[in-house]
């Protein structure tokens, strides 16, 4: 992650997070542990198929910061 500290222990469903890859994913389920957390894709640069209302497991080491 950045110098943008994110807990992921706090983040709440909604919050929206910026990937490494340059994509955006709003959160849906925290399960608290601090790994990892479930999420829906909005935006994706090189995969339109993944922006649906599927959920993702997102990896701490993927986000880079609060998506804008």
């Amino acid at each position: 992650m950045s110098q943008e500290t994110l807990d992921l222990l706090t983040l709440e469903p909604g919050a929206r997070l910026r990937m490494a890859d340059g994509a955006t994913v709003e959160i849906v389920e925290n399960p608290r542990d601090g790994m990892w957390v479930f999420g829906r894709y909005l935006t994706h640069p090189t995969d339109a198929s993944k922006v649906s209302d599927a959920e993702h497991a997102i990896f701490a080491q993927d986000i880079v910061g609060f998506a804008s």
